[in-house]
């Protein structure tokens, strides 16, 4: 019968009454392992529940105003869009809702790696919020899961 024994040093399995070697044991799952995928949803859950949870209370607004949660957020694996209407203080709301699920999650969003995409900008805003974001500008069309 096999036990798995304990200490700080790291685990051992015992078999027929001998005490293997040491394992130094780590914290979290490799990319690949089974748990994987349903770890990363009850995670990526909680940013759609801290979303709703913020508009809900006033913070930012989606993109149509009549419909219930109107921040249009796409989310696949590790992949999420994130529709805003025009406001710059909605946008640091939602900067400081993405550093608070960082915190929380102890994920880590690469904003270098993120894009800000304006729509209909006749003003150039794109930087200002680019600079809210501490991002790249993107443009159309732009690439989802790799694709155009």
């Amino acid at each position: 019968m096999q036990k798995f024994w304990g200490t700080k040093q790291g685990l051992s399995v015992k078999l027929n009454n001998l005490v293997g070697p040491y394992i130094k044991s780590y914290k979290g799952v490799r990319q690949g392992d089974s748990l994987s995928p349903l770890l990363f949803n009850f995670v990526a859950d909680g940013l759609a529940r801290m979303v709703h949870k913020a508009q809900s209370n006033g913070l930012f607004c989606g993109l149509i105003d009549h419909i219930i949660y109107n921040v249009a957020m796409l989310q696949y694996a590790d992949d999420t869009i994130i529709c805003l209407k025009h406001d710059f203080e909605g946008a640091r709301n939602m900067k400081i809702l993405l550093y608070m699920y960082e915190l929380m999650a102890g994920l880590k969003i690469n904003f270098h790696k993120s894009e800000v995409i304006t729509i209909n900008d006749e003003e150039n805003l794109a930087s200002k919020y680019a600079e809210i974001f501490n991002c790249q500008m993107g443009t159309f069309p732009i690439k989802y899961l790799g694709f155009p």
